[in-house]
């Protein structure tokens, strides 16, 4: 069956701009390119609700991270510098400025605002989700994820489960049952605090099915089971 192919329009805030009917892939460049920040605007071409780049998973994940921050980085970066600069002067530069040239620069920490990427071990192997040149590995064992492949008629088919190496509960086409099914494992695994949910869909997959799914998740998000929204990508070979 022949995929239709996604047109998004996206409105940039800093220029006031707005583009319509991007291809889907372009957007995604622009996110890894750092031309979209996660403040900015999308929604499906045809469509009156705007939604943040931050919000939508499918794209979030394209956007830049900063790689964590190393405790022996700052031990390093603290410690004393010896040695004595010698500086020669040369005719004429009394009044010329001084280039200052800084021995330790700890400047380049870059604070990034927008929804974090999440890989699941065992459920990551069994989805063909999107590859992202930039990626942050969440091994967490209480991490809950929700699976959508697609099946051998195109359609999509829904499973979840619970932290890596769990194969998951699968419910083939029926989403209504799959949602019925994870609100009863919430309400026991949020007794105590919201869990966090990872998002694991086949890239193949319209980008509607991964925007409905998120739209129900954020339901359970706002009831206080769900502390976090991830969507699942794999790093691209040679990254």
């Amino acid at each position: 069956m022949a995929e239709k192919r996604q047109f998004f329009d996206v409105w940039i805030l800093e220029t006031n701009t707005v583009y319509r009917e991007v291809p889907y892939t372009v957007v995604t460049d622009w996110a890894q390119q750092g031309r979209l920040l996660p403040d900015d605007n999308l929604r499906p071409s045809g469509t009156a609700q705007w939604m943040k780049l931050s919000e939508m998973p499918a794209f979030a994940v394209y956007l830049p991270q900063a790689e964590p921050f190393q405790a022996e980085d700052t031990a390093e970066a603290l410690e004393p510098v010896h040695g004595d600069i010698v500086v020669h002067p040369h005719p004429g530069d009394e009044d010329e400025d001084v280039d200052m040239i800084p021995l330790i620069d700890i400047s380049l920490v870059l604070l990034i605002f927008f929804m974090m990427t999440a890989a699941v071990g065992g459920a990551a192997s069994i989805f063909d989700t999107p590859r992202a040149n930039y990626k942050l590995i969440s091994a967490k064992p209480e991490i809950v994820w929700v699976g959508i492949r697609r099946d051998d008629a195109g359609e999509p088919n829904y499973s979840f489960g619970k932290g890596e190496g769990d194969k998951g509960k699968e419910f083939a086409r029926d989403r209504a049952a799959m949602l019925q099914a994870l609100a009863t494992e919430l309400n026991e695994l949020a007794k105590e605090n919201p869990v966090e949910i990872n998002i694991q869909a086949d890239q193949s997959l319209p980008f509607d099915v991964v925007s409905e799914m998120t739209v129900e998740l954020v339901k359970f998000k706002r009831q206080g089971k769900i502390a976090k929204i991830y969507g699942g990508v794999r790093e691209k070979e040679g990254s």
